[in-house]
């Protein structure tokens, strides 16, 4: 940290610090310095690196709208969550995308707030995902490259979450992390169902801003998840950034937080377009791009 702005408390010129700039506003990340709100940015303990702190704050904060914010499920620190752990109750949870930063983080989050079973969808590049499952507790990864058809695969999940002990063998939650209309309407159908004994309809949320998906089962409420809502003015919207923010460095200090795979690209801001190009292209897979801006050629200049 080289600076900190009038009022702030908590943060001191020097610090290791992460931080979520707010989106398309100025002084963001492609730069040498860049401007961050006190409320999405926490400390880093000395075991993180830079690089790994890199790959939390967006992808991070975007599993926090989705779980806690728009599904609604207890956090971590909440007597409900809190019992769960004590208790052993089920409240299960479906994550699409293993392998995505944003499915990675959910993982991580869901089993921190003593969600079980959780059932994570993915495939062999998701096997990095493995160490924040536990399977005594009904966690299980189900690769869905080992099926032929979505039939084949709903049947594979809806029976993970009855292995997995789930109530009534019912799950009512789903985050779906890759987001496109063919993975929503398959996840609808893992969970459909008639509603609850209060008239709630099982859920699921994605992050491509969709709430309706063609042949969807009508039984199943879409929503999406808005991580810009953390910089909303909203005083608490700013107390979710804040609050997940001090946890986000207690789960690196503590170890069940950790960034998300990496690569690094080459030649700063030059190489930039060739990282793109890669994710776009799946050569990139299960990884975030990253870039060092002092790598650039000429940015000495």
């Amino acid at each position: 940290m080289e600076a900190v702005g009038e009022n702030v408390v908590g943060f001191k010129k020097g610090d290791r610090v992460a931080a979520f700039h707010e989106m398309m506003t100025p002084h963001g990340a492609f730069a040498e310095y860049a401007i961050a709100p006190y409320y999405t940015t926490f400390h880093i303990p000395n075991s993180t690196s830079f690089e790994e702190a890199a790959t939390i704050p967006l992808a991070a904060y975007t599993s926090v709208c989705a779980l806690f914010q728009e599904l609604e499920i207890p956090e971590p620190w909440s007597p409900i969550a809190k019992a769960a752990g004590k208790n052993g109750t089920k409240r299960p949870l479906i994550v699409y995308g293993a392998s995505t930063a944003t499915g990675a983080y959910a993982i991580k989050l869901a089993a921190a707030a003593n969600v079980h079973p959780i059932i994570a969808v993915g495939s062999k590049r998701s096997e990095f995902v493995k160490p924040f499952l536990d399977e005594s507790k009904g966690d299980t990864l189900v690769d869905y490259t080992a099926y032929s058809s979505d039939e084949e695969l709903i049947k594979a999940i809806q029976g993970a979450v009855k292995k997995g002990g789930a109530p009534d063998g019912r799950c009512w939650k789903a985050f779906d992390s890759v987001s496109e209309d063919d993975t929503i309407r398959l996840v609808t159908k893992v969970i459909a169902g008639p509603p609850d004994a209060a008239g709630r309809k099982p859920k699921v949320t994605n992050i491509l801003l969709k709430t309706e998906v063609e042949n969807s089962d009508p039984s199943v409420d879409i929503v999406f998840s808005m991580v810009g809502q953390v910089h909303y003015d909203d005083e608490n919207d700013k107390l979710v950034g804040v609050t997940w923010g001090a946890a986000f460095a207690r789960g690196l200090r503590e170890g069940w937080l950790t960034g998300h795979p990496y690569i690094m690209g080459s030649n700063g801001l030059q190489g930039l377009s060739e990282g793109l190009k890669g994710l776009r292209d799946g050569k990139v897979r299960a990884q975030k791009f990253l870039t060092r801006l002092d790598e650039t050629p000429g940015v000495s200049n």
